[in-house]
């Protein structure tokens, strides 16, 4: 926690809260790259990837610090808890005293889960994801280009041929 400045503290609160970067700019008066970029430097120090991650490893650090002794008080609230609740089935005549009941077991992380829930793919996420969103950008900006050039290079066939005159034609005296 000590390596997290004040202003990352401070960003990080706001994250916490569910702020985006443009709202937690605008509170804070500053502009919202500031915001991203104080959220990337804190990813760093906290060594995770993702802006989800981030929330749920600072959050993490808050409540090891309000307990004393490292533990969490809880789920971070930055995600819902994934715990699945069974119903436990009804006892009659005393048939279920022979063993306890089992916890419930946690819901899987994958897919549907609240921190799986992305904008991008993960290709575009953490080492390396700059350079693919450029990438996807720079072959996004070739094909449109190509595709101008198509309609252009059409249009230009189609007035062409429309403009010129119909062959001449032979007249019988």
């Amino acid at each position: 926690m000590d390596a997290l400045t004040d202003k990352q503290r401070e960003v990080l609160d706001l994250l916490i809260a569910h702020k985006t970067s443009k709202e937690i700019a605008r509170e804070l008066g500053i502009s919202h790259h500031t915001v991203d970029q104080r959220i990337q430097f804190a990813k760093t120090k906290l060594g995770v990837e993702s802006r989800g991650e981030v929330a749920v490893a600072y959050r993490a650090l808050l409540d090891g610090m309000a307990n004393g002794h490292g533990e969490t008080s809880g789920p971070p609230t930055y995600e819902e808890p994934r715990i699945v609740v069974v119903p436990s089935p009804v006892d009659i005549g005393g048939a279920n005293d022979a063993a306890p009941p089992a916890p419930p077991a946690p819901a899987p992380a994958g897919e549907g889960s609240p921190a799986d829930h992305r904008v991008a793919p993960d290709l575009f996420e953490g080492q390396g994801g700059t350079i693919m969103r450029l990438g996807a950008i720079a072959v996004l900006a070739v094909l449109l280009v190509f595709v101008v050039l198509g309609a252009v290079m059409m249009y230009d066939q189609l007035s062409r041929s429309m403009a010129t005159p119909p062959p001449p034609s032979a007249s019988v005296r």
